[in-house]
């Protein structure tokens, strides 16, 4: 049997190793197809810059469920035992070597190999799947795993902003220049936290809708829940109800609420599926901001010196959002309307960046592969724009309400399905399921092996 992955970040190198351990190399494949230089970093790790931080313990970042202790020997191995504590958060980038090493020692087993290209469709056929490449090539699989990860939001909304990773975004900045930073939740820390590194002295004004800051992780005791106690397919006031409870008593048994929202992480994908499709309409729109800054913690260290900054007042947090903006001159003036008053306020900024989060929207995807398989109708959005209509064995949806047996999609991809499938603790999970299910329905290879030029077609 032969898999083609379609990605090489941290989803891509998670799902071929996984692969790898249960596939048999005498008689499987798999391909990564990957257009970039580095496997393993994607957007998420590739940043160099020590002060980003993981916003999950090393305890639970293993690329394995069933090996927890396999990051916590590489660090020891790699950086000392200081490095190996499973209670800290280490740097993204410290994070991103363990995956490029890991994707080293997959591609040295003999079922996995690489190809250097993009790809831009993949069709299904009666007896596999076939890839149209970059290089004018086309690969033949049995199966293909969409593990494209995260895009980039392309713009925000027509405004002169530029995006967090960019090389514009910090270039050539006045060291006094006021920075208005769009967003306020994790990415945002991380790009506050990098102005001070590179020396700006400037204000930074952070604007968001409702002015929510991300809570930071503490030593809270750990919880269980059992199943249970879950009221599964409640109302969503009902449900935050019974949350309010379960924190209050957790934190009257000397634990935390951190212990009761860490207590859902394994039923929050069935918390999800069990919601109709109007309470997920409203989830998102009054409670999700809520949920993510309880959810999605900071390393302490990084709340640590984002709150220096507050106290130092060079970093202010508005809630208000933009209701205009021009150029003017070399910087930018920006109009905003702070939450709950009527006249709009005129300010001047250096520089705008965009950091309201990763594009979620299929239909702005720049990736040319999704756009294809939207257009042709082998894929289609869910009902809530959030993602791709994806199955529960994660086989992807068409336009005409058919599921794929040979497409399947993983991660950020599937989030519309299952809401919690974006971080490495979620997707290493769907990785051993699909490594899981593939083995045991282990069907006869493509009878075309290698690349077919597809050139002058």
């Amino acid at each position: 049997m032969r898999i083609a992955i379609v990605g090489g970040g941290a989803t891509g190198v998670l799902t071929a190793a996984h692969l790898a351990r249960r596939l048999d190399a005498a008689h499987d494949e798999i391909v990564v197809i990957e257009s970039g230089e580095a496997l393993g970093r994607g957007l998420a790790y590739a940043t160099a810059d020590p002060r980003h931080l993981l916003n999950v313990r090393v305890a639970n970042m293993s690329a394995f469920a069933d090996q927890p202790e396999h990051l916590i020997a590489w660090l020891s191995a790699h950086c000392g035992a200081g490095e190996a504590n499973p209670f800290s958060f280490i740097s993204r980038g410290l994070y991103g070597d363990y995956l490029a090493e890991l994707a080293e020692r997959t591609l040295s087993n003999g079922s996995v190999r690489r190809v250097r290209a993009r790809c831009c469709d993949v069709e299904e056929q009666a007896e596999g799947v076939r890839l149209t490449l970059s290089t004018g090539e086309a690969l033949t699989a049995d199966v293909a795993i969409l593990a494209t990860g995260h895009d980039a939001k392309p713009t925000l909304g027509g405004l002169p902003a530029e995006p967090p990773w960019s090389a514009g975004a910090l270039e050539g900045l006045p060291p006094d220049g006021p920075i208005l930073i769009v967003g306020a939740g994790l990415t945002m820390v991380d790009m506050a936290l990098s102005l001070e590194r590179r020396g700006q002295r400037g204000p930074i004004v952070v604007l968001s809708r409702r002015g929510l800051l991300s809570t930071s992780h503490r030593a809270a005791p750990p919880r269980s829940l059992d199943a249970g106690e879950i009221p599964f397919g409640a109302e969503l006031s009902a449900l935050l109800a019974w949350l309010r409870r379960l924190a209050a008593r957790f934190a009257a048994e000397g634990a935390d609420w951190r212990s009761a929202v860490d207590s859902l992480r394994p039923h929050t994908q069935r918390l999800w599926g069990a919601m109709s499709p109007e309470q997920r309409r409203r989830f998102l729109r009054h409670v999700r901001s809520y949920w993510d800054v309880h959810r999605h913690r900071m390393a302490p260290q990084s709340e640590a010196a984002l709150r220096a900054l507050v106290v130092s007042g060079q970093l202010t947090i508005i809630a208000g959002r933009v209701v205009g903006a021009r150029r003017v001159g070399a910087g930018v003036e920006v109009e905003i309307l702070r939450r709950g008053v009527a006249a709009a306020e005129t300010r001047r900024f250096a520089r705008i960046i965009n950091c309201t989060g990763l594009c979620e929207q299929p239909l702005q995807s720049a990736n040319p592969l999704l756009q294809a398989l939207l257009a042709r109708g082998a894929a289609r959005p869910d009902a809530l724009g959030i993602g791709f209509d994806v199955a529960p064995d994660l086989g992807l949806v068409g336009a005409d309400g058919t599921t794929s047996r040979r497409i399947k999609a993983i991660g950020p991809l599937a989030r519309a399905a299952f809401w919690e499938c974006i971080a490495i603790p979620d997707i290493r999970l769907q990785c051993a399921a699909l490594a899981e299910e593939l083995t045991q329905a282990r069907t006869p290879s493509v009878a075309a092996r290698g690349l077919a030029s597809t050139a002058g077609r």
